[in-house]
């Protein structure tokens, strides 16, 4: 009886019951795994081995974690809101904290966050309630942003109304936290004195206005255990970084000095039902110190109840504690779950004098955060301790190194630059002055200068993108190799003028009504994303 074969592509008997496949056919699946396998084991050797590269930076098996300088203008690292709302502006030398606040701590200062002068108000822009609208808008990053404070998305405008405005006086050490890969991803950062930010009523800083990035206390490691990465900013220098004590911190005057004491503080935070919490700020217009309540900036009617406590100031200031072992590596700690700083970053930090590397940076920039402060040291980090050092680096062909500035002020006392060979230093009066200033210069050369072009503003704006300043004298223009901030002296005319602020001090109540009011249109907003 004939096979019967349905139509379509021809298709052939099967092999009889129970024959065996042919052996080669098994030879060559088997060799055909073995080479996958093998293709395998080699990309994954060449993905490890690309890792351990990425990872090592010339420390042998150590990857120095970053320490990022986040200028106040810029917008930020991967910012949680997509289009920032303000535009900061760096501060006047001479509104910068005095580098003798606070106490010598790991290479930085550290200091309670409710000291007076801390932070500025006054003209301070900020806006909660925008930030709060954008993230009842984006449940992504609202998720995310939530998370660094320990609260649900429903308690955000409740956690902002707890906060105020305030602009950094000093360069201040946080952690702040960007937005990546849908997480909040943290990383040490030092915000530009002049940077709006929202803090608690422990004077913590919690978020930059500019992005809306959460802020949290740095991480319990010394400074020199990092190498920075951004570009170094006027009046920049490691040991006047701040940052905020930590709630088991206390920074007591003890014979004239400032220091450190590892314990809990003496005096707890007001409880919730008592009076608000206060700050005293500085008012930039006339350099007045102020009292500012805490929170309570945004109208919260409308918003659904909070079901939730929200977290208190004293729980939340404590050292960055990362949730993964790539996080507290990237961050410079030892381990998941750990506060404590990696034993390398502790020992990188003591060999080099917690002076931190800068990533790409030549002798200069290091000169520029020198410790040790002041124009001769600067000096000598960038090309010598003697003049003939500088000589030498300036008549070569090389193109002038970065300024060195050192000191605080409004406006530029000294600075050394090189003519023929030889480097000049010249000084310039202390006392307030228009138009043209005579100079007193070590070669004993007789030299002028416009006292205007002396000014923060104008330094700034003569300063190239190399971070060298040129200025005119005599209609011959120098590069600078290093200068030193003052604080001029008024005259008696200025000095009687100038008291005419001090008597508009009472209206200080004024500014804070209209940064309440101003607030307002902002709070209808917040009410109509969230409810």
């Amino acid at each position: 009886m004939s096979n019967y074969y349905p139509p379509g592509p021809p298709t052939y008997p099967s092999m009889p019951f129970g024959a065996v496949p042919p052996e080669p056919q098994r030879h060559n699946r088997r060799n055909l795994t073995l080479i996958l396998a093998a293709v395998v084991a080699v990309l994954a050797l060449v993905f490890a081995s690309v890792v351990v590269i990425v990872l090592k930076h010339k420390k042998g098996e150590f990857s120095i974690p970053f320490l990022s300088l986040t200028s106040a203008d810029a917008p930020g690292n991967q910012p949680f809101m997509a289009q920032p709302n303000l535009t900061n502006r760096p501060l006047d030398n001479g509104l910068r904290l005095s580098a003798q606040t606070g106490a010598p701590d790991q290479g930085t200062r550290v200091v309670s966050g409710t000291t007076p002068g801390l932070y500025m108000g006054g003209s301070t822009s900020c806006d909660p309630a925008g930030l709060g609208n954008f993230l009842a808008q984006h449940p992504g990053q609202a998720k995310s942003w939530a998370s660094v404070y320990g609260i649900s998305t429903q308690a955000i405008p409740y956690y902002l109304d707890t906060l105020t405005p305030v602009v950094l006086a000093a360069d201040t050490w946080v952690t702040n936290y960007s937005y990546t890969g849908g997480s909040a991803v943290p990383f040490q950062d030092v915000l530009q004195a002049g940077t709006s930010v929202l803090v608690d009523s422990a004077g913590v800083p919690r978020v930059r206005c500019q992005c809306g990035n959460p802020l949290g206390p740095s991480a319990s490691a010394p400074i020199g255990g990092y190498r920075i990465r951004g570009a170094h900013w006027q009046g920049y220098q490691v040991n006047y970084i701040t940052r905020v004590a930590y709630n088991t911190q206390n920074v007591t005057v003890i014979n004239n000095t400032t220091t450190v004491i590892n314990q809990a503080p003496s005096q707890a935070p007001p409880p919730a039902s008592g009076p608000a919490a206060l700050l005293t700020l500085l008012n930039p217009e006339t350099r007045q110190l102020f009292d500012r309540t805490v929170g309570g900036i945004i109208d919260l009617s409308g918003q659904p109840p909070l079901n939730e406590p929200l977290p208190t100031p004293t729980s939340l200031n404590v050292p960055l504690v990362a949730h993964s072992d790539e996080a507290a590596a990237q961050n410079g700690l030892a381990r998941a779950g750990d506060p404590a700083p990696a034993p390398e970053v502790t020992r990188m930090a003591q060999e080099n004098g917690n002076t931190p590397p800068t990533e790409g940076a030549g002798r200069t920039e290091s000169g520029a955060q020198n410790p040790a402060g002041g124009a001769t040291s600067a000096a000598t980090e960038s090309g010598g301790n003697s003049s003939a050092s500088q000589s030498n680096s300036s008549s070569s062909s090389a193109a002038p190194t970065r300024t060195a500035f050192t000191g605080s002020g409004d406006s530029i006392g000294s600075f050394t630059f090189t003519d023929n060979d030889q480097s000049v230093t010249c000084q310039a009066p202390s006392a307030e002055a228009t138009g043209s200033v005579s100079l007193t210069c070590t070669d004993g050369q007789s030299r002028s200068v416009d006292q205007s072009s002396l000014s923060q503003s104008s330094v700034t704006s003569a300063t190239d993108s190399t971070g060298v300043w040129r200025v005119s004298l005599g209609g011959s223009s120098v590069a600078v190799t290093s200068a030193t901030w003052q604080t001029l002296v008024p005259t008696t005319t200025e000095t009687t003028t100038a008291e005419t602020p001090t008597s508009t001090e009472t209206p200080e109540v004024p500014t804070t009504t209209e940064e309440t009011t101003t607030q307002a249109p902002e709070t209808s907003e917040e009410t109509t994303p969230a409810g």
